[in-house]
């Protein structure tokens, strides 16, 4: 469960700016949510404090009824480890590095020895469609596969919740169709997945639609 009680975010950059105000959120598990609003609305900032990437300035926030606004760096970042994944929109894959070697990343930080991280990430490009482009370079994969690569990145380290910004933006409508139906059947095996995105046809893959304006969370629908 994702529980956010009067949450506020100011950055102070020339003067004091409110990201967010008085958000209250929740989030059940297994849920998929999409989440609406013009740029500077405050979405990625919820997203980053959503991902304990970021602390509020005040409210609370718990994490699977742990409370995590509090808590010290390193016990965040463990948390962040175990339980969140992010998909970004311009896939933040290394370029240099094999389609593999990306998916293994966030599995180097765990004790897991290396045939079984090959493994798990091989497993990972499986379930995605794109085991076959293991040895590529990301470099020489197109958008849509990159994306199904930043995916399965996400999958391989086994997080509960998954954090999406954007994934479709930089996508033909195409691969956008061929990612979002990626994502409903992760959903549908168990991953809570949250979902920014400024595209009503993307949104409506969701089950629930939060649209935040002026960082304000102004509206609540289900699909």
């Amino acid at each position: 469960m994702i529980e956010l009680k009067n949450i506020c975010k100011e950055y102070h950059s020339g003067g004091a700016v409110k990201a967010l105000k008085d958000v209250n959120l929740k989030i059940r598990p297994g849920e998929f949510v999409a989440v609406m609003g013009a740029s500077g609305s405050g979405k990625t900032t919820l997203l980053n404090i959503i991902g304990c990437m970021d602390r509020p300035t005040s409210g609370e926030y718990f994490l699977g009824g742990c409370k995590v606004d509090t808590a010290s760096a390193g016990r965040t970042a463990r948390i962040r480890g175990k339980k969140i994944a992010f998909v970004f929109q311009h896939f933040a894959l290394i370029e240099d590095y094999t389609v593999l070697e990306n998916v293994m990343i966030p599995l180097l930080k765990q004790k897991i020895p290396q045939k079984d991280r090959v493994k798990r990430a091989l497993k990972a490009l499986e379930q995605v469609g794109i085991a076959d482009l293991a040895r590529k370079k990301a470099a020489d994969i197109s958008g849509g596969q990159k994306q199904r690569a930043a995916i399965a990145r996400a999958t391989a380290c086994s997080a509960e919740i998954i954090l999406a910004d954007e994934p479709t933006g930089a996508l033909d409508s195409e691969s956008g169709r061929q990612v979002m139906d990626l994502f409903c059947r992760l959903n549908k095996q168990g991953k809570t997945i949250m979902l920014i995105t400024h595209d009503a046809n993307i949104a409506a893959f969701a089950h629930r639609v939060i649209t935040i304006s002026d960082g304000r969370i102004i509206k609540y629908e289900k699909n």
